[in-house]
């Protein structure tokens, strides 16, 4: 979340910085809404011309699939942290616990993921079929590969429990009160899942592995061939 008020911003009109850009483009989304972003409004925080910033970019449709590309990549990086530093860290009640922090601590993420869902739902349709996006979520092949290793009970539903988790996800965090309210909802549903999928194991090095791996795959492009 850029904390820069448009004076501090780059002000050269033939190259303005890309990460500039992107972070003009978060500020109105997280401020304004998804629908409030254009070429010129961020060209006026910025201070450059219109045309810059579609030089840059080409489209806005690009510019948002690199904007949320930048911001799958930070949670990912910051959700890996505490899995590597947490000694049960590749349970999966503790990869949940600190995915769903990650997502909806994020002002990005949270404005895309709750406050403005059909923002996010476009920028799916308009890149389908020559983009990639990344996911973000407890997947049900994700859940297979922690079955395999032994960090998830074997009688688990991959499926079901995918499903389940983001189910229960985006209800909790659409009707948690405030912050805090959230912590506790999420505290208690990784607690949940430790008593119902998690291995009873103290090594989960494999599951840490079998995370950052599966994490990695996401936020990479797949090879087109």
């Amino acid at each position: 979340m850029p904390d820069r008020s448009p004076d501090d911003l780059p002000s050269d009109d033939r190259r303005p910085d890309l990460d500039a850009i992107l972070d003009a483009a978060e500020y109105l989304v997280v401020n304004d809404g998804f629908d409030a972003v254009s070429a010129s409004r961020i060209a006026s925080r910025l201070g450059v011309d219109p045309a810059s910033v579609t030089t840059a970019f080409g489209t806005l449709d690009e510019l948002f699939v690199a904007m949320l590309n930048r911001e799958y990549a930070a949670i990912f990086r910051v959700i890996i942290d505490h899995v590597e530093r947490d000694p049960l860290g590749g349970l999966l009640s503790r990869i949940y616990r600190y995915t769903l922090a990650a997502v909806y601590e994020r002002p990005l993420a949270t404005a895309l993921y709750l406050a403005d869902r059909d923002g996010l739902n476009t920028i799916m349709r308009a890149t389908h079929g020559f983009v990639y996006i990344p996911g973000a979520g407890i997947r049900s092949e994700f859940i297979d590969t922690m079955k395999e290793i032994g960090m998830v009970r074997h009688d688990v539903d991959s499926q079901h429990l995918s499903a389940l988790i983001s189910a229960v996800s985006a209800g909790a965090a659409l009707t948690a009160p405030h912050t805090n309210g959230l912590d506790g909802i999420s505290d208690g549903l990784a607690l949940l899942l430790a008593r119902g999928v998690d291995m009873d194991v103290t090594d989960t090095s494999a599951g840490k592995v079998a995370f950052v791996d599966f994490a990695t795959s996401l936020a990479a492009p797949p090879d087109r061939g």
